[in-house]
């Protein structure tokens, strides 16, 4: 039975730290749904007209919409009329789903091996028309679409270890309302302020507290950045490195089930198992 293999993804449109005087009171929310209602069109390589298109809200912050790219191709006919070969030209326009929540900032692309060998390809042409959009370009926005990783493993490695000795994470501009107290809101907001576009940060101890490095690792994957620790896993063993990062968390649908709405609901709840270690 054929599937649908979604990747989820975490959107963010970061403010310049020098507000434009256009609309400095806008939010990632409202750029993000006004960017896909605006179904953005470009060429974003030469040959490779790329399109978001088949939008469809199932709420005020939730809804759908196809990406793709078109393509002009020649192939060879015989026409029956003249008894010769010719060469005719031909449109091609593969896509992919995607459903988005606008309200926390995520996006789930379906796999399309046509449009891209993975789904962070189709995720870079997503950053790069979202980037194109009034809103962004008014305000000067900077837009990420970053992949958001499992972080069971390693969580798993943290809480288990005899000691942890050291954590590190990288961090990018603030926009997601839900970063941690600790870590990633803090240094986000510094970051900006620095003009700065991404930054990493270790702390070092005899045994960190595994609690807030529990909440700052969620936050850290959940927001679409990467984590590492030293840890000493046992008395008798050495130290090791453990790292956060790598591809998104993937769902798969069955074709003949593939209802967007659905998957939307799903995605929903693995981001909030990511981020808060719930579900509905």
């Amino acid at each position: 039975m054929q599937s649908v293999e979604y990747s989820l993804f975490r959107v963010k449109f970061i403010k310049p730290s020098q507000q434009s005087l256009f609309n400095k009171d806008i939010t990632p929310e409202e750029l993000l749904k006004s960017g896909v209602l605006q179904r953005p069109s470009a060429e974003l390589r030469a040959g490779y007209h790329w399109h978001i298109g088949n939008v469809q809200l199932f709420g005020e912050s939730r809804g759908y919409f196809a990406i793709g790219r078109t393509t002009i191709s020649s192939i060879e006919k015989f026409d029956e009329q003249s008894g010769n070969f010719v060469e005719e030209e031909t449109e091609e326009s593969p896509h992919t789903h995607c459903v988005f929540d606008s309200s926390i900032g995520f996006v789930g692309i379906a796999k399309k091996p046509i449009l891209a060998q993975t789904t962070k390809g189709i995720a870079r042409r997503l950053e790069q028309l979202l980037s194109l959009t009034d809103g962004v370009i008014q305000n000067k926005i900077t837009v990420e679409v970053r992949p958001i990783p499992d972080p069971d493993g390693f969580l798993n490695a943290i809480m288990t270890a005899y000691k942890v000795f050291s954590f590190t994470a990288t961090f990018r501009g603030p926009n997601p309302f839900d970063a941690d107290e600790h870590f990633q809101r803090p240094l986000a907001v510094y970051l900006s302020a620095a003009n700065g576009h991404k930054g990493k940060a270790s702390i070092n101890g005899d045994d960190l507290n595994r609690e807030v490095l529990s909440d700052v690792a969620r936050s850290t994957a959940a927001t679409g950045n990467e984590a590492s620790a030293r840890i000493q896993r046992n008395k008798r063993q050495k130290a090791i490195t453990v790292n956060l990062k790598g591809d998104p968390i993937k769902r798969r649908y069955d074709e003949p089930e593939h209802r967007p709405e659905n998957v939307l609901n799903d995605l929903g709840n693995q981001y909030k198992r990511i981020r808060h270690n719930e579900a509905d």
